[in-house]
């Protein structure tokens, strides 16, 4: 694959994705399940912030709840704690935020890791756990 360059890889990676899923949506209506298609853009970092801590699952587990959730047209909006670490207006669009959170965790990924987002235990009122993680990666950026 390498002779061909990566236009051409590109091509054909994103025909055999077209296919598979059309093989899966015929195989769905034939057999009587709805299938929805849904927008994936930050669903691993959705699950990391929601769902990871809160109910002691891995990285995986939780962008697929936060798949489902979408797919049932729920809201995921960003945890109180962290908008406000953030510094993200109230009236800002949801995605901005998790934009932000994103660009501030790849830009110190050596730093903390998705496994300092993990707990094996549930916390009802984990904000007080996820807050200081992200003002102290704020405050080495400024630094």
């Amino acid at each position: 694959m390498r002779e061909e360059g990566t236009k051409y890889n590109r091509m054909l990676s994103a025909w055999s994705y077209s296919k598979f899923f059309e093989s899966l949506k015929a195989i769905a209506t034939n057999r009587g399940i709805e299938l929805f298609s849904v927008f994936p853009q930050y669903t691993s970092l959705i699950g990391l912030v929601k769902y990871m801590k809160m109910y002691g699952l891995n990285s995986g587990v939780a962008a697929a709840i936060a798949i489902g959730r979408r797919g049932m047209r729920l809201s995921e909006r960003l945890p109180r704690a962290i908008k406000t670490a953030l510094s993200v207006k109230d009236r800002a669009h949801l995605w901005s935020g998790y934009y932000k959170l994103n660009k501030l965790l790849k830009a110190n990924y050596g730093y903390y890791r998705r496994h300092h987002f993990y707990s094996n235990c549930s916390y009802p009122n984990w904000s007080c756990k996820v807050k200081p993680i992200i003002e102290s990666v704020a405050v080495l950026r400024t630094e």
